[in-house]
């Protein structure tokens, strides 16, 4: 696998349509050769284990006819898992920039639709009485981050919640580390991206006017000592690494790295820093809710 990826599903902004003028490859964090449905599941697996297999935190209960919204559902898996759990009077919508992983089948109550996150239908407003959304950060601009968010309170009636999941990744605490995140940082900032968004999600979603927020956190450990999964994060995050090492390049190594032999010597330096430094991976989920008008009882 040529791009193992760990902090999210960065095909988000890929469009069906090659046409589609306003997809622009160079904002996203990482550089993707292919997608990889396997791979999105694996990631959905890892989270899914990680809260405990709760699809749903925020109180909320469903009844006949109410409607549930996914923003940038990739494949559905989500949506799919969820809709087991609900009536079939419950509809379930997911929207995505590209259609390239819908599934061909699906329960009758659950769909799905092309369109950007940052400009759901008109027709939406007040529309949905639950939304969900989960990995996106890292595929928007800071900007565009604050639009997606802002769209989300718009199409969701009054009084009703809000689910989103980020992940912030993991970087041991040794020398080679520290030059880990400093490159991270530098080309998140380069393309307009802002890498501490999952540390202030309570923050942004106050800020385009969520009330009652709050933010549950998990955390993967990355290592040999950890097993399996410990040693499955510490290879996801060495193969996000890598892959940045063309781009690090082309940018003169932000000042942080000064040459490509320099750059495999911290990824040698990593695999080593895994092992003997503390680290996780971070996973937070923060739900909020679409306030009432002033004058309901």
């Amino acid at each position: 696998m040529d791009d193992a990826l760990i902090l999210g599903d960065y095909d988000f902004n890929v469009p069906s349509d090659k046409k589609n003028k306003s997809f622009d490859p160079k904002k996203l964090l990482l550089p993707i050769k292919k997608a990889e449905k396997r791979l999105m599941f694996l990631q959905y697996q890892t989270w899914q284990r990680l809260v405990g297999n709760k699809l749903v935190i925020a109180p909320v209960s469903f009844k006949s006819n109410e409607r549930i919204l996914e923003v940038a559902t990739g494949a559905g898996f989500w949506m799919l898992d969820f809709a087991v759990t609900l009536p079939r009077t419950v509809t379930l919508h997911g929207v995505d920039r590209s259609s390239r992983h819908f599934p061909k089948q699906h329960p009758e109550n659950v769909s799905f639709s092309t369109c950007a996150a940052t400009a759901l239908p008109f027709s939406w407003q007040d529309y949905f009485d639950f939304v969900h959304q989960r990995f996106l950060s890292l595929s928007l601009t800071l900007y565009e981050w604050k639009a997606a968010l802002a769209e989300i309170h718009r199409v969701l009636k009054p009084g009703a919640w809000v689910q989103i999941g980020e992940v912030y990744p993991a970087f041991p605490s040794g020398e080679f580390g520290s030059k880990q995140k400093a490159l991270f940082y530098a080309m998140s900032q380069s393309r307009g991206l802002d890498l501490d968004i999952p540390l202030q999600l309570s923050e942004h979603l106050s800020s385009v006017g969520f009330v009652n927020v709050s933010v549950e956190e998990s955390a993967g450990e990355c290592g040999s000592e950890y097993g399996s999964q410990g040693k499955g994060n510490k290879g996801r995050m060495l193969a996000v690494t890598k892959s940045m090492k063309a781009e690090v390049i082309r940018a003169g190594g932000f000042g942080i790295v000064n040459s490509k032999k320099e750059f495999d010597e911290m990824v040698k330096g990593l695999e080593k820093e895994y092992d003997q430094c503390e680290s996780r991976i971070r996973f937070f989920t923060c739900i909020a809710q679409k306030p009432l008008p002033a004058n309901s009882p």
